[in-house]
């Protein structure tokens, strides 16, 4: 093993996250200060949680602190390990765009094990890391104030072996999700696509909501957590906790802690070998493309979009998109991520009152579709790549380009309204208006802030690819974010009184009833307006667009 080897693969894949573009195609700059300053600043933060953890407990008998601080520091490894995992996922959902040539065991003499060291470590680099620092410099300020350095020491330890065993556990199954979705492919063609986009979406979807328990319900979590955790000893994950709760816990046994102890040791190795024998037989692993050969001429059909009243251009153009945005991983939280709206809403209604029921209601039907256009429209565009030559190169006009792009993002837009509209109905078992006016409003905000997504997307496109695809910059994110929320008030705004009314009823004051029906007519034709005059501005921009080939 060559350390030396180690630490420049992690710098490489850290360094490889904060690339910014230059003038120069090859430009590169690396803010050095910024990044060793960002875990400065979770160490500070963690030093001022700890002190005044101290501060809140100063009064209580010191066999009270340390019975109380040994069951919550028994649950850290357990938490540290769920938030590791999440966020290790969406790390390798990110790195997954970058090409597959330009990893270095095609050309560079590192072993495997030191690629899958690096890899690890890599992973830990980001939000785990962040965590682990406030939750360990925290413990430690904690303990020097009460007196329980061993027990903030072995815990601290147990932190960090329960974050790398994450790490190394994620690299397992991110090498097996590869070389499973390779085997798919070549097995069953077509229909693969479609298993390794449902698996991917379920495979995360289990993890955010996992994470999001873990959230909303930390408060109860460090008091039950141990009990579970001697319940689940047979699982590998939760044994850095119960040597924690063995050595320093009253009923604890020090036997079963030296135990439990060597087994995360043993275990921990275990993983690591197995991460490594997996890279080294499928690491540079490739799924076979798929290539589906008919046999006679080539005649174009008409197809379910041309029914529509689309061309054969704009109707290549989208099932080219819609093939792009469910076979890239690293596209994939585009669509997990209006789910995680449904998932709020749904752990802060637990217990709540029918206020905050109907405030929830209101944000599913409305958020999940809006935030799906709004990251549709802007990544569209950019998400050609190297490859928007080949737009260039064909016979599309800027009316093609436009219709396309726009109604591909109205359509998955609406696809989000139907799912999350269903869900809302069933889980909070809204009224007949509430459905039909959020129905209609979120469909409004769809058609007007696509237009407007799409002419940011045109305008702020990136087409770099390497070292991963940005698709679009992000000044013109920020942008697209202020605009989009501007215009959707700006829509919303006939629904204000009624709101206003609904509040001050609720508090016993009397207030005029106005019609929702009618202020989402008023709604409807507000959007229109917009959708109608940013449609019109695509247009123009696309032309220009399209001739700077020429230039």
């Amino acid at each position: 093993m060559n350390w030396k080897n180690v630490y420049r693969l992690m710098q490489i894949e850290r360094k490889a996250g904060r690339m910014l573009r230059g003038v120069k195609a090859t430009g590169y700059h690396e803010n050095r200060v910024f990044a060793n300053l960002s875990f400065l600043l979770f160490v500070v933060i963690g030093v001022a949680v700890g002190f005044f953890a101290w501060v809140v407990v100063n009064s209580f008998a010191i066999d009270e602190i340390q019975t109380v601080a040994t069951g919550v520091f028994a649950a850290f490894p357990t938490f540290v390990l769920v938030i590791s995992a999440v966020f290790t996922v969406l790390f390798q959902i990110q790195r997954s765009g970058v090409r597959m040539q330009a990893e270095a065991p095609y050309w560079l003499p590192i072993t495997w094990q030191e690629h899958t060291l690096a890899s690890v470590f890599a992973s830990l680099l980001g939000v785990p890391l962040y965590v682990v620092l406030l939750i360990v410099s925290a413990i430690l300020v904690f303990a020097v104030f009460t007196g329980l350095i061993i027990l903030a020491v072995m815990t601290s330890v147990a932190i960090f072996a329960a974050a790398f065993l994450s790490s190394v556990f994620m690299e397992v199954l991110r090498v097996l999700q590869v070389r499973f979705t390779g085997a798919i492919y070549k097995s069953s063609g077509r229909g693969a696509i479609w298993v390794r986009f449902v698996g991917s979406l379920t495979f995360l979807l289990i993890f955010f909501i996992g994470y999001f328990s873990v959230i909303y319900r930390s408060v109860n979590l460090f008091s039950i957590l141990p009990e579970v955790q001697n319940s689940l000893f047979y699982i590998p994950f939760v044994w850095p906790g119960l040597m924690i709760s063995n050595f320093f816990s009253t009923s604890g046994s020090v036997l079963l802690g030296v135990i439990y102890m060597f087994l995360t040791v043993v275990f921990i190795c275990g993983m690591y070998v197995l991460a490594v024998l997996l890279n080294k037989r499928f690491g540079l692993y490739e799924p076979p493309a798929i290539r589906i050969q008919k046999s006679g001429l080539y005649t174009p059909k008409t197809g379910v979009l041309g029914k529509f009243g689309f061309s054969t251009n704009e109707a290549a153009l989208m099932r080219k998109d819609f093939k792009a945005f469910t076979r890239r991983r690293e596209l994939m939280t585009v669509f997990i991520s209006p789910v995680i709206f449904v998932l709020i809403p749904l752990m802060q209604s637990l217990g709540g009152s029918s206020e905050v029921v109907l405030y929830n209601a209101g944000m599913v039907y409305l958020l999940p579709a809006v935030f799906m256009v709004m990251m549709l429209g802007t990544l569209i565009i950019g998400e050609e790549g190297q490859a928007i030559w080949r737009i260039y190169a064909s016979p599309i006009s800027a009316k093609n380009l436009v219709k396309s792009k726009y109604f591909f993002t109205v359509f998955f837009g609406l696809m989000m309204l139907v799912i999350t509209g269903v869900i809302g109905t069933l889980l909070y078992r809204s009224s007949t208006t509430i459905i039909v006016v959020g129905v209609l409003e979120a469909f409004f905000l769809t058609i007007a802030l696509s237009a407007i997504s799409l002419h940011v997307g045109f305008i702020g496109a990136d087409f770099t690819e390497v070292p991963r695809p940005r698709m679009v910059r992000q000044s013109w994110v920020f942008i697209n974010m202020v605009a989009c929320a501007f215009t959707g008030f700006v829509i919303l705004i006939p629904l204000l009184p009624i709101v206003i009314s609904s509040m001050l009823g609720s508090m016993g004051y009397s207030f005029p009833s106005f019609n929702p029906f009618v202020a989402t007519a008023i709604s409807g034709v507000i959007a229109v307006v917009i959708a109608g005059v940013f449609y019109k501005l695509l247009l123009n921009r696309a032309k220009e667009f399209l001739c700077k080939a020429e230039v």
